[in-house]
């Protein structure tokens, strides 16, 4: 993987985590003053990263007069979920992959799954 796409990789994963620790839709200056510690960020690259991940369909956007808010557009929980089902359905014995999955489990993640499993 390119530095660029590492980079970009780790940009979409800031702007996910603030608009899911936001209590509600952000402008994109919110976002990038929440990202740009450094004042290293340009509003386009946020924007053009927002656009991105609207078009994977992880971001939805609202219009908002000239602005437009921004929110995710499921949980982090949702998104992760979703993430371990790809990977799960990449593998030829899901058996074996949840087996290991499941040995690498804290006993507290453990019990949630059993409990979740009914």
């Amino acid at each position: 993987m390119s530095k660029r796409n590492r980079m970009q990789g780790e940009l979409e994963n800031s702007v996910l985590n603030v608009l899911w620790s936001a209590e509600q839709p952000l402008t994109s200056n919110e976002v990038l003053a929440a990202i740009n510690t450094n004042d290293e960020l340009a509003l386009t690259t946020i924007l053009t990263v927002l656009t991105r991940l609207q078009e994977k369909g992880l971001v939805v956007r609202e219009a908002s007069g000239r602005t437009g808010l921004f929110s995710a557009a499921q949980s982090r929980d949702e998104h992760v979920a979703k993430l371990l089902l790809e990977v799960l359905s990449s593998t030829d014995n899901p058996s074996l992959a949840i087996s290991h999955f499941a040995k690498g489990l804290s006993k507290d993640a453990a019990a949630a799954l059993k409990k979740s499993l009914g």
